[in-house]
């Protein structure tokens, strides 16, 4: 009778350490294929083939450490309860197979029926944002599977390194003192394969960018050719030649209206019009910021920039882009009575540019802004021109890095419009996290609207996103527009543990309402969204065109009449129309 019940327990307690009961025998597989769910969830641009492979390996080998994770305490939960009298519990081998099997066709019936769901929730994005043509379900049945691909690729090298461990482990143990050889090991093999990595892949992909980029900026964009108005660099009578420019300050001298074209759009005579004055300085290796900003003021002088009634100074983007939109705005709101200024700090891509060097930027915004804010002092106060400042995308994250806080900005300045700021530029963190309470993270209210507005939209630079209209908006004016689908204005480091505000509260309207918020998926997906971002038609997306009409009016204090559609007198859609069809590629 004793043996029998001995018997008996041995069995369930092999029951026990059978590979295949209710709980996975790879639950890393499992983590992964249950990460992959998230993967497929919208976010706020529609994927293409690559980006859906991206974001689903990223998701997948994130799912497959804590799936690992969460195995490894199963199984030291399951060695506990065999040592108890629990074991009497466990169901039999037939049961356990019955559940495994379960277990394993729910996760993967769930898997198919949520990737065919995100198939249509890809759809509905492109259609908001004007990508209908990116995304298909051939492009997400092929990304899908290089992901997986990549991801059972990766755990085929972590085998092999694995049996490189512990091969090496064994060799080196005999000659070393007890507890040396794990550790010796794991660190020549792991500044092996980090040396691997560096060398053949990470290093030859920064030479290969950096080339790159030289070589584009070294090129004539189309459809250019040096200006002949002494009023722009570039020209015969700059101090800045047309070489040294750069691809980016080229197109910025040789694009935009000349005083006959402002007369026409604006149906001035053109006696009451005046040449735009149009200031760079191009990225010169050897020569330092502070020779760049110097020569700017000699350009300044040169051209009479400060006989002029406005004066703007832009931080560019990494390759020296400046946003065409505003500048030709400004020209035609002003008509042509402005001087607007810029440089190039750097030849990168902005993504490049910001990850190779944080501080370049900043360094490039302070450096022209102080140096054109202590030439301006000098002038006599009631003799000054209006001073200006601008920036899209890591300009306007430059931009800001000027003022020490939103008082010293103010204080400077008489207005500003910052487009598609990142989230993590300092200034507009500090200013969001002050916002009035109840307003939204997307269009925060700044105190009431005093001096500072957010806009996803031209209408919310005097009402709120529920329609509720805004008090006095006072002078200086500053505007900080940002649409709800930008992902360069959503993403940072923080989204990968932590939900932000704008996916707390009500979404956009060119924002997907099933969209949610995994840890570390959202933050790859958004940083992936970033890519096709500058794609999308204007006003959506990182792209900022036509709100900058009713953006600079209200800056420089034109009023606006029919609905925000005209000011000063000029009707917004000839000038819409002027620059689409005057707007040459910028690459």
């Amino acid at each position: 009778m004793n043996l029998q019940r001995a018997l008996t327990a041995a069995s369930r307690v092999a029951a026990f350490r059978r590979p295949h009961r209710g709980f996975p025998a790879n639950p890393g597989l499992i983590g992964a294929e249950i990460a992959s769910w998230a993967a497929f969830s919208p976010s706020l641009m529609p994927r293409s083939m690559v980006p859906t492979a991206v974001v689903t390996f990223t998701a997948q080998v994130a799912g497959h450490v804590v799936g690992t994770a969460v195995g490894y305490g199963f199984r030291r939960l399951d060695r506990r309860l065999r040592a108890t009298s629990l074991v009497r519990f466990a169901p039999p081998p037939r049961v356990e197979r019955n559940i495994a099997v379960s277990w394993h066709s729910s996760i993967a019936a769930t898997t198919i029926a949520v990737w065919a769901r995100s198939i249509s929730q890809q759809r509905e994005i492109g259609s908001l944002v004007g990508l209908d043509g990116t995304s298909s379900a051939k492009a997400q049945l092929t990304g899908t599977l290089a992901a997986t691909s990549a991801y059972l690729t990766t755990q085929g090298l972590t085998f092999a390194a694995d049996w490189v461990y512990d091969n090496l482990r064994m060799s080196i143990r005999p000659w070393l003192p007890p507890g040396f050889a794990p550790v010796i090991s794991g660190v020549v093999l792991g500044t092996t394969v980090a040396l691997a990595v560096d060398k053949l892949l990470i290093r030859r992909i920064v030479a290969k960018v950096a080339r790159n980029a030289h070589n584009l900026n070294m090129r004539l964009l189309p459809g250019r050719q040096q200006p002949w108005e002494p009023q722009r660099s570039g020209s015969p009578w700059s101090l800045e030649p047309w070489h040294a420019l750069g691809a980016q300050g080229r197109a910025v001298v040789a694009d935009g209206p000349r005083a006959r074209d402002i007369a026409a759009v604006t149906k001035r005579d053109r006696s009451e019009v005046m040449e735009p004055i149009r200031i760079y300085a191009g990225h010169v290796r050897g020569r330092s910021l502070a020779a760049q900003t110097e020569l700017i003021i000699r350009e300044m002088h040169r051209t009479g920039a400060f006989r002029r009634d406005h004066l703007v100074v832009y931080t560019t983007t990494g390759t020296g882009w400046t946003p065409e939109w505003s500048l030709v705005t400004v020209e035609f709101l002003t008509l042509g009575n402005c001087a607007q200024i810029g440089l190039q700090y750097s030849d990168l891509p902005s993504p490049y540019a910001w990850l190779a060097d944080h501080d370049t930027a900043p360094l490039a915004g302070r450096a022209l802004i102080n140096r054109v804010y202590r030439e301006w002092q000098k002038l006599p106060e009631d003799d000054r021109p209006k001073f200006y400042v601008a920036g899209e995308s890591l300009g306007a994250f430059g931009g800001t890095s000027a003022f020490f806080d939103v008082e010293d900005m103010l204080s400077k300045i008489d207005g500003a419009v910052w487009s598609g700021a990142p989230r993590f530029t300092p200034m507009w963190q500090e200013i969001t996290k002050n916002r009035d309470p109840g307003s939204p993270e997307i269009a925060p209210i700044i105190d009431g609207g005093r001096h500072i507005r957010f806009a996803t939209r031209p209408r919310e630079l005097y009402e709120s996103v529920s329609g509720a209209p805004l008090g006095q908006w006072l002078h200086p004016r500053v505007v900080f527009l940002q649409h709800a689908s930008d992902p360069i204005v959503w993403w940072d480091y923080s989204l990968a543990w932590r939900r932000p505000d704008w996916l707390r509260e009500p979404l956009g309207r060119d924002v997907l309402p099933t969209m949610r918020w995994f840890p570390f998926v959202t933050f790859w997906q958004v940083l992936i969204d970033g890519l096709v971002s500058t794609e999308t038609p204007g006003g959506i997306g990182h792209r900022y065109e036509e709100e900058m009409l009713p953006a600079w009016a209200s800056v420089l204090g034109l009023p606006m009449k029919e609905k925000l559609k005209s000011a000063n007198g000029i009707k917004f859609k000839r000038i819409r129309k002027w620059i689409k069809r005057n707007h040459a590629p910028r690459f």
